[in-house]
């Protein structure tokens, strides 16, 4: 956190230096984004040698709104800083004989002949806060034809929860017993780091009160990462009245090493005066961002997708 207040103070200063001389401008987006991020958290099975199958329950979530907001300076060199922010959950239940994809579920299954949970329900979020300091300079090689490449830092962090519990109803020793699994995971990342982009502009119209602009903007960062993987699985047995309680911890180290993101938008955009918009498809994918462990593959790798549509107003003073 000491790092990013740092960046903030010192990319603050960057944009107000000589800013008399200069446009400076506000924005703000608005963000209707979807995140895709492949984790199965559990598999319906029958049992029937007549009739076998195995189904997987993936955790899906919609579009949700989100924001960015930022100051730019514009000069001989421009810069730009601004912050993006974007939550989203989702939850979904299923019925049959389930087995838990993660381990806290798989390694506390009803016995045999059970083997199952009858009953299972997940919770999922990701909360999403990124900083960006870029720093470029506008080539125009053509009348038509804006570049701007881009130089900066991108600092942030990720959180990711998965809340899943499983019930099972069974006979022990011949006395009914009701099972229930509470699982809890999350996967923790904060990380900063260089970037790298190239904006481009292709004018469609200019006239003396206004200009659109086909834009198509590309980036990549490097980030320094550290991952948190917690997993603690609570499990209460309810038998004759009376409800024993206990603990599985799944063990996971945290990580350390890069994390690598690509950013692409493509859209219109408007000048009017002083004012300024923008509507466009955006698309994040974060490497590597999901460090889950379940009881299938082991350590996951797998990619964070962040997409959908990004619309802009700015003000220049």
């Amino acid at each position: 956190m000491r790092r990013i207040i740092l960046l903030l103070t010192l990319s603050w200063q960057l944009l107000c230096h000589n800013a008399s001389a200069h446009a400076l401008e506000f924005f703000g987006d608005f963000l209707y984004w979807k995140a895709t991020e492949t984790v199965d958290w559990t598999l319906d099975q029958n049992s029937n040698p007549a009739n076998q199958f195995v189904a997987y329950r993936t955790i899906e979530y919609g579009f949700d709104p989100g924001f960015r907001a930022g100051v730019a300076h514009e000069g001989d060199l421009d810069a730009r800083f601004y912050y993006t922010r974007f939550h989203t959950s989702t939850s979904d239940s299923a019925t049959g004989q389930l087995t838990g994809a993660f381990m806290g579920a798989k390694m506390n299954q009803p016995p045999a002949p059970t083997s199952y949970f009858d009953v299972g329900q997940v919770a999922a979020e990701i909360d999403y806060n990124m900083f960006d300091f870029d720093l470029g300079r506008r080539f125009q090689p053509s009348e038509s034809l804006m570049l701007r490449p881009v130089v900066g830092l991108r600092a942030g962090w990720i959180n990711q929860n998965i809340d899943s519990q499983f019930d099972a109803n069974y006979l022990d020793n011949g006395a009914p017993l009701h099972r229930q699994v509470n699982e809890a995971m999350t996967n923790d990342f904060w990380g900063i780091g260089p970037k790298l982009g190239l904006e481009n502009a292709l004018n469609l119209h200019r006239g003396e009160a206004c200009e659109f602009n086909l834009a198509a903007n590309f980036y990549a960062a490097y980030l320094i990462g550290h991952w948190d993987v917690d997993d603690v699985t609570r499990i209460a047995n309810t038998q004759n009245g009376s409800t024993t309680n206990s603990n599985y911890v799944v063990d996971v180290d945290s990580r350390d090493f890069g994390a690598l993101a690509f950013q692409a938008i493509l859209g219109l955009n408007m000048k009017y005066g002083r004012w300024t918009g923008t509507v466009g498809y955006e698309l994040n994918d974060w490497l590597n961002q999901g460090q889950f462990f379940d009881d299938a593959t082991g350590p996951h790798d797998n990619d964070l997708l962040l997409q959908g549509l990004t619309a802009r107003l700015g003000c220049s003073f």
